[in-house]
């Protein structure tokens, strides 16, 4: 906002200036002053219009962000399976209720099949949703027992997932960043790049 105004300005004086300038000039050199400026002013405000735009899409991927995550609670209702997650990190030893959780899991698996179609086309990038949901993905994605019950036997159901790991844990490792469940990488398992390197 405080760049816009300040472009605004800057215009402004730089349009008076030439239009002074030109009164007391020759025509000749009054002209050229005055095109130089206006074309000036014309690069400054597609600049400002261009800060704009990339400002108002910033704050609509921001927002998208936000309200996808909070779908994951209120409109797919998974907060269930994410604690029952949440047990498997804490203690390697415990066992989900898959009969119990499968219909959870599965529409855990389809939030993130929806969030893979949007970053794998470019929608939405990796950058801006890592610090959100990464967490979220990792979790379920390199859980041993969701792969062997669910991920690796549907593996064709779930290329959306496989190629955002990919893109993912790429991202991660290239920056320093910690993957959870490392040991148990979706990109360890059967079929893996058969399904990622797929056309």
């Amino acid at each position: 906002m405080k760049k816009n105004k300040s472009i605004t300005i800057i215009s402004i004086i730089l349009l008076s200036m030439a239009l002074i300038g030109s009164l007391f000039l020759d025509d000749v050199i009054g002209s050229r002053i005055s095109n130089v400026v206006t074309i000036i002013t014309a690069i400054i405000g597609a600049v400002a219009l261009f800060l704009q735009f990339k400002r108002d899409k910033d704050l609509n991927e921001a927002g998208f962000v936000v309200d996808y995550s909070v779908q994951f609670y209120d409109i797919y209702n998974l907060q269930d399976v994410l604690n029952e997650l949440e047990n498997c990190r804490k203690d390697k030893k415990y066992k989900i209720d898959m009969d119990k959780y499968y219909k959870d899991v599965v529409g855990y698996l389809q939030w993130l099949e929806s969030l893979a179609a949007l970053v794998n086309s470019k929608i939405l990038s990796i950058e801006k949703i890592d610090d959100v949901l990464s967490y979220r993905f990792f979790l379920i994605v390199n859980n041993k027992q969701i792969q062997n019950y669910e991920i690796i036997p549907c593996r064709t159901y779930y290329r959306g997932i496989y190629n955002l790991y990919r893109t993912w844990s790429n991202y991660k490792k290239k920056n320093n960043l910690e993957i959870i469940f490392e040991s148990n990488e979706l990109s360890k398992t059967k079929g893996y790049n058969e399904i990622v390197n797929e056309k």
